[in-house]
């Protein structure tokens, strides 16, 4: 199926930030009972939203001791930023948004693996290019700053082909971007999902390299984390929970998804395709569900800090060890094996 979307509106997707939106002051949503967790969270990236929708519209998390605090914000920076004022407690970041929360030493922990996504580089179908090679000689556009800038350069350098040698990088926003490739006026350029899959659906370009690994965390306020660790934990479950209740019910959790700005304009079909690359998204059972950081993702963020620092994104080379601490969510995941949890138990709260 070929969906259009607007310039307007696909920056406002992918950038998250426009005045004019419902969401430019936070979007609040309480419950009722338990102890309080104040989570930050925007809803653009794909299985992590629709875990917080699972969080806001079901009784997992009073289930679990917990009265949530949604606090729906616009992208990384936003979510950075009440992490280290104390406005929320707990927030979604994708890696390389961690990672700069270490490099300027903020009193931010990163505590868990929330959601994978993908990046990718892609070509425009007027392009005729339909591999990494065939970009030598050509500019690639696409916001730096970001895991897919990295991604993209590291799917370049595996090519045998030398940033601003053989091929050049060229910075532009969101919206400039949607523009170009709507128009065919570039040849290639990089993002992630569901904006991959939405330029795929639409017809206008083609993948030609591919990660999947990059992680959306939760990063912690450290004073909600060091002292209340017990209710962390019940929070990291009640996560888990959530992201297992979504992989049983798509319909139901994408349709949420759909529901807010700046989402809603998602054709259903990306977005069922972008959630897919996460493995968790297809759960046979909820041991398949994990939250501890694995060593390799933990790795993937030291490279990302040495990779920040080397394009001058980073003030410092961050010691990512000093900001990670994985025990909570290591003792959550050995739980799941004891404790079982029925998707079919949760009680809808709010349509």
């Amino acid at each position: 199926m070929t969906s259009t979307i607007s310039r307007r509106r696909f920056g406002q997707l992918v950038a998250g930030a426009a005045a004019s939106l419902p969401f430019a002051t936070p979007t609040i949503v309480r419950a009722q009972e338990g102890d309080l967790v104040k989570m930050c969270w925007f809803n653009t990236t794909t299985v992590s939203a629709q875990i917080a929708h699972v969080l806001m519209r079901t009784d997992i998390a009073a289930k679990n001791g917990l009265k949530m605090e949604m606090i729906q914000l616009a992208a990384s920076p936003a979510i950075t930023e009440a992490l280290v004022s104390g406005a929320g407690d707990i927030g979604t970041l994708s890696d390389f948004a961690a990672v700069t929360t270490m490099a300027i030493g903020a009193p931010v922990t990163t505590v868990a693996s929330q959601a994978l996504f993908r990046s990718a580089v892609l070509t425009t179908k007027k392009s005729g290019i339909t591999d990494i090679a065939g970009l030598k000689g050509k500019q690639v556009y696409g916001t730096f700053g970001i895991t897919a800038f990295q991604n993209a350069q590291e799917a370049m350098i595996k090519a045998g082909l030398t940033p601003g040698k053989d091929m050049t990088f060229v910075n532009v926003g969101p919206a400039e971007l949607a523009d170009a490739v709507g128009a065919q006026r570039i040849d290639a350029f990089f993002t992630y999902d569901p904006f991959v899959s939405f330029f795929e659906n639409s017809g206008a370009a083609q993948v030609v390299s591919q990660n999947v690994t990059p992680v959306i965390a939760l990063s912690a306020n450290n004073k909600f984390f060091q002292q209340r660790p017990e209710v962390l934990k019940r929070f990291l479950r009640a996560n888990a929970e959530a992201l297992f209740f979504a992989s049983q019910n798509h319909d139901l959790v994408n349709g949420w998804f759909r529901s807010l700005e700046p989402a809603k304009n998602i054709p259903v079909e990306v977005l069922q395709k972008a959630s897919s690359y996460d493995p968790a998204w297809n759960a046979k059972t909820f041991m398949d569900i994990k939250v501890t950081l694995s060593p390799e993702q933990i790795a993937k963020m030291e490279a990302l800090g040495k990779w920040g620092v080397e394009a001058k994104l980073l003030p410092k080379l961050p010691d990512v060890a000093k900001f990670v601490d994985t025990k909570i969510a290591s003792a959550v995941d050995k739980d799941a094996a004891t404790k079982s949890f029925d998707p079919k138990s949760v009680k809808i709260t709010r349509a």
